[in-house]
């Protein structure tokens, strides 16, 4: 079956081919980058580390930043400060991404290694980071219940 041409009902503005636009090109101006100043302390991770997981008290191998809470503490490219962080094995650490009903129990096992780490390091910048996590969960807490 032969089908006729389609036609227009309203013909062109110019018989000329259209051609393809350069994209304009905007003045490149760099955005000062802010720097970090939230509490990081390779020290205080590595003691996290040295802790037994908070979900099966195994051994922990990773230091977990907590997530999901709604705080404004990590979100999008960012992460908690250090001194947010809790025990966990490789598996609860993927668990802990997965399960939103683990995610909820993050502020408990928080307090927790908070209270242990204000004994370990009595002294210095870790135990004022420790110090303000620890007023800042509570807050958080108050307000949720």
């Amino acid at each position: 079956m032969r089908r006729s041409e389609l036609k227009r009902k309203t013909p062109l503005a110019t018989r000329k081919p259209m051609h393809r636009q350069s994209p304009r090109r905007r003045e490149a101006s760099p955005k000062p980058c802010k720097p970090d100043t939230r509490f990081r302390s390779p020290a205080y991770l590595r003691w996290v580390r040295s802790m037994p997981c908070c979900v099966c008290l195994c051994d922990a191998t990773d230091a977990h930043h907590v997530i999901g809470l709604g705080w404004g503490l990590s979100g999008m490219g960012m992460k908690a400060p250090d001194s947010y962080c809790i025990p966990c094995c490789r598996e609860c650490h993927g668990d802990i991404h997965r399960d939103p009903e683990l995610q909820r129990h993050q502020p408990d096992w928080l307090l927790q290694i908070i209270d242990y780490g204000l004994r370990e390091f009595p002294l210095g910048d870790i135990h004022t980071a420790l110090i303000e996590a620890r007023t800042f969960v509570l807050s958080k807490r108050e307000g949720s219940q």
